[in-house]
């Protein structure tokens, strides 16, 4: 990312290590596992990242989904307590566990940049994907709320609405989630508006919705 000394945590660490060994070789780059639902795992790494680090200067809160939890689409009358559970739990507590670590160590320094991915339906919901599209609205709203408790700080703060992204549980090869512009939302155009998000380029951003869908959401 464009000079960045990174660390990238996930659940499953080899997968983060899989992500690490693509980068260029001149990225500083280490890996951690980290489950975003457990705070004190969670704080616990935030803590030892800014004290080896010395600062923490910008954090991407991309955990997340629902069929990459084993999941599937569902009414809301047929969907379980623990389904809803499940994925509030990841998608949106999880972003509140990192950012409030994550928050006293930007404030004492006095800059930072966070940026978490949300998604579409969390700008106009969906169907069958009620407890998703609340979680992903939650991040909208909070993200707009902590820009009132982080400006003073210099801490700023976004989120990005992709469309129906290519990931690694599902594949776009037969057309169905191509966009306007002709082709499904990639991972590559996120991370650019991620890295445009986290950068100097983008000092007087704070508070918006970047909507990444190639036309899609339209919102």
């Amino acid at each position: 990312m464009r000079g960045w000394d990174l660390v990238l945590t996930d659940i499953n660490e080899a997968g983060a290590r899989s992500v690490a060994d693509k980068m260029p070789q001149n990225t500083r780059v280490e890996t951690a596992r980290m489950d975003v639902t457990d705070r004190g795992s969670v704080r616990a790494i935030v803590q030892d990242t800014a004290k080896r680090r010395g600062a923490i200067d910008a954090l991407v809160n991309c955990a997340g989904g629902l069929r990459g939890l084993g999941l599937t689409p569902k009414p809301l009358a047929e969907m379980p307590p623990d389904e809803w559970r499940k994925v509030i739990d990841v998608n949106l507590k999880g972003v509140l566990n990192v950012v409030h670590a994550v928050l006293p160590v930007m404030k004492a320094q006095r800059r930072g940049a966070i940026v978490s991915i949300a998604a579409s339906r969390g700008l106009r919901g969906g169907k069958n994907a009620a407890h998703y599209s609340a979680a992903k609205a939650g991040i909208i709203v909070f993200t707009q709320t902590m820009v009132l408790e982080c400006a003073e700080y210099g801490v700023r703060i976004n989120s990005i609405a992709p469309g129906n992204a290519d990931a690694r549980w599902k594949h776009s090869d037969d057309g169905s989630t191509a966009a306007p512009l002709g082709r499904a939302t990639s991972a590559e155009d996120i991370g650019k508006a991620v890295a445009w998000l986290v950068s100097d380029e983008a000092a007087h951003v704070t508070g918006a919705c970047i909507d990444v869908s190639g036309g899609t959401t339209l919102h």
